[in-house]
Formats: structure tokens, C-alpha cells, sequence
């Protein structure tokens, strides 16, 4: 008594079709990778910027913002407050837009001392 194969391995190219729109699937989806690159970073993208802003300035300090630099992707960014060197346990998140105007934090310095935002973590939104 002869057994049947299932159709499977009597005709291949129904798997074969599947394995090369499988392989050919990430080039149909215009090159880009699901995931980032390893290369790259999301806290590389992060900036800080210093202006000159009239309530800072007299204080004698300058206005710290933050900034997106990378050119295509949003980015979502944690930052804490340090006020003389210690933290204050502020922790603001904000989103930044690629192209986007940096977003004010505050002044280099406050009436009592100097004052900073140091990043926690980065990550891409998109």
C-alpha cells in the first residue's frame, strides 16, 4: 500500500514563492529596517543650546534649551534638574520634532545658584 505525499512536497513552488516574498520583504518596504540602525544612537541626537534670553540675562546666566539634530526621526527625551550640583527630582519628558525650534528649559542659573539639565534617556517616537 503506497502512501500520498501531501501536496507540500509533491509541488515546491508554493514554498519556494513564500520563502522569496519572505526575502524579498524588506526590500519592498522601501529599505528601511523595522528596527534603527545599531549605529545609531538616540542620545547622539540630543543637543543643548544656550541663548540669551532678557529674564536670564539678568540674572547674569543664559537661557539652556534642548534640541532634535537628527534629520528625519522624533524624538522622546527624559531630563533631569540638577540645582548647585544637586538633583532636584524634577524629571521632565518632552517630544522633539526633527527641524523643530529647541524647547526652553530655563536659565543657566537661578536667584540661589547655578542650575543644569542633564539627559536620562533617549529614544526614537517613530
Amino acid at each position: 500500500m503506497r502512501r500520498r505525499l501531501p501536496r507540500f512536497f509533491r509541488d515546491p513552488r508554493p514554498a519556494a514563492a513564500a520563502l522569496l516574498t519572505i526575502a524579498l520583504g524588506g526590500f519592498c518596504s522601501g529599505g528601511r529596517a523595522a528596527e534603527p540602525a545599531a549605529n545609531e544612537d538616540p542620545q547622539q541626537f540630543v543637543q543643548f543650546v544656550e541663548d540669551f534670553a532678557g529674564m536670564c540675562v539678568a540674572r547674569q546666566a543664559k537661557e539652556i534649551l534642548v534640541k532634535n539634530t537628527h534629520p528625519t526621526r522624533t524624538l522622546r527625551v527624559w531630563l533631569d534638574r540638577y540645582h548647585m550640583g544637586t538633583g532636584t527630582g524634577d524629571r521632565s519628558r518632552s517630544d522633539l520634532r526633527p527641524g523643530a525650534e529647541p524647547e526652553p528649559l530655563g536659565c543657566s542659573r537661578s536667584s540661589d545658584g547655578p542650575q543644569e539639565w542633564r539627559l536620562v534617556r533617549a529614544v526614537f517616537v517613530d
